[in-house]
């Protein structure tokens, strides 16, 4: 049996709660007094505010989105590597939403990233056993964790799980980005893609 494998950044595929649009427009309201605004959670386990070096991380742009989601829908693999991803339920929602549902199984596991962004993967053929390198530690030195982000390993099964056709290792390397406070620097691209043939 033949499986094609791509792999593509996503670019941060966030989903984020941004309050501060619904302030702002009870502002420009016209209104000269204070305005109390209260919000209710009727599960605070569902809404999670997330920051990055103090500053609220933002939802990936809609056009952004379509964008890489056709381009994903063209490649039409059977097994797509993917980084960048919140996570699983913003995964779930981007395939369900922006894919039509193309991939039958989706994984992550949540990383090291301080930014918050994991690898996953995206599958029509049925997915084993998953396994997470985050906690691997450089043997000269077990306090440095080996992967900054995670590596993970992931077993590909054939349709009817008779099979282990092979197992996939999904790494998301840190790029040569240095912030402006810190030197100079260079940002490697985003949303580029490779494709191969397994089998």
């Amino acid at each position: 049996m033949r499986a094609s494998v791509g792999t593509f950044n996503l670019n941060n595929l966030f989903s984020r709660w941004n309050f501060r649009g619904a302030i702002d427009a009870i502002a420009a309201g016209g209104q000269d007094s204070a305005v109390t605004v209260s919000y209710r959670f009727d599960d605070p386990n569902n809404l999670r505010l997330r920051t990055f070096k103090s500053r609220l991380v933002q939802p990936k742009d809609e056009v952004d989105t379509q964008r890489i989601a056709a381009r994903i829908v063209a490649m039409d693999v059977d097994v797509l590597a993917v980084q960048e991803v919140e996570n699983i339920g913003i995964l779930r929602q981007f395939n369900k939403e922006h894919l039509g549902g193309l991939y039958d199984f989706q994984v992550l596991i949540e990383g090291n990233d301080p930014r918050f962004i994991d690898v996953g993967l995206l599958s029509k053929l049925p997915i084993g056993v998953v396994s997470s390198y985050q906690t691997a530690v450089h043997p000269d030195d077990p306090s440095r964790p080996v992967f900054g982000r995670d590596l993970q390993e992931v077993e590909i099964w054939s349709s009817g799980r008779t099979i282990r056709l092979f197992t996939l290792y999904n790494n998301h390397l840190k790029s040569n980005f240095v912030p402006f406070d810190q030197g100079p620097g260079r940002r490697c691209g985003a949303g580029e893609h490779q494709t191969t043939q397994a089998g």
